[in-house]
């Protein structure tokens, strides 16, 4: 199938994919600044490998592949970097019909999710990450590499993980 980048058009797929490359770099990431430098690095892999969409898989499965990539090698690079405290990327989004107390029972659930998650061996953070998106099991396997049955476990083990990190505020 030949490359399907003249179909493409870039400043469509970020202005619409964004929020959803945001959130993934969000669960490797706490710092909004780096949230926003990994966000930058994932559209500039994005732009460069954009020409080898070839359609086999969706967009969004091929964004979110190319995400997780890149997160991970930020991961990588990253372990040797002390720990810093932060906003949370997450912590604008706010229902202004919601009363202070939701908002603040939310934003505390949220962070206590976000930072479990973040607890998660990559492995685990990847499907689930890609699993709060929505992503079925299938997909999940074609942005990893895995069969769908081997997500199948890995997803509920590392809901049980999380579940255990959350029960007992690890």
């Amino acid at each position: 199938m030949a490359s399907m980048t003249g179909v493409l058009d870039f400043e469509t797929i970020v202005r619409e994919q964004a929020p959803l490359i945001g959130r993934i770099a969000s669960t490797y990431e706490r710092r909004p600044a780096l949230i926003e430098e990994l966000t930058q690095d994932v559209l500039l892999a994005l732009y460069r490998a954009l020409p080898t969409f070839r359609g086999d898989a969706s967009l969004k499965t091929f964004i979110a592949r190319i995400t997780h990539n890149v997160c991970v090698d930020h991961v990588r690079r990253a372990t040797c970097r002390p720990a810093e405290q932060g906003d949370d990327a997450l912590s604008h989004m706010i229902d202004p019909s919601q009363s202070a107390e939701e908002v603040t029972d939310l934003s505390l659930a949220r962070d206590r999710l976000l930072t479990a998650v973040r607890n998660l061996p990559v492995a685990s953070r990847q499907i689930v990450s890609l699993h709060l998106e929505g992503f079925d099991n299938l997909e999940i396997a074609d942005v990893l590499g895995l069969t769908p049955g081997n997500v199948r476990v890995r997803l509920h083990r590392s809901k049980d993980t999380l579940r255990d990190m959350m029960e007992t505020g690890r």
